[in-house]
């Protein structure tokens, strides 16, 4: 699979297969978050044969962009695919620049409402291994006692959500 590689304007300046990458190759992803009407985040547990944060927790949907997508397309796409929801809205919320141990990337974050029980949807087996429902305050507070039971990047994930969730108070 060849992903996209971006300078730091955020434009394709190449494209190449994942496994040639290096740390300083600026990758463009996407993730989707999911809610519900009880204002639960959904959050994703990585399978175990990730190569990059194996059995950690993260967003409800993330993706790397491929040759030809755009951050719209993967997010659709992905959505489908991680968690088995077909045609639903996905509002974009913010776009975010960041580094950290995996490497730097432009993340393209769009948001959706559903409600669904946990065990409705359906799981891509090589990327997914559960999912669940979570307040924002118990996401928090999991987060402090355990950061290394999720991807580094999930402060920042935390941080940004009580934004929208502040932003969208209703």
């Amino acid at each position: 699979m060849r992903i996209q590689i971006v300078n730091e304007k955020d434009e394709v300046i190449s494209c190449k297969e994942r496994e040639k990458t290096v740390h300083e190759d600026i990758r463009r992803i996407t993730a989707v978050w999911v809610f519900n009407k009880k204002k639960e985040f959904l959050i994703a547990k990585r399978q175990s044969t990730k190569v990059l944060s194996p059995n950690k927790w993260g967003p409800s949907v993330s993706g790397t962009l491929e040759e030809g997508e755009t951050y719209e397309s993967n997010a659709i796409k992905e959505t489908e695919e991680e968690i088995g929801l077909k045609k639903v809205f996905l509002e974009p919320f913010r776009k975010i620049f960041y580094e950290n141990i995996n490497g730097r990337r432009f993340c393209y974050i769009f948001t959706t409402l559903i409600d669904k029980e946990v065990n409705e949807f359906i799981l891509q087996e090589d990327e997914v291994s559960e999912v669940k429902w979570i307040s924002l305050e118990e996401l928090s507070n999991w987060y402090q006692s355990s950061p290394g039971d999720f991807i580094p990047s999930l402060i920042e994930t935390i941080n940004l959500i009580k934004e929208y969730q502040n932003a969208n108070k209703s």
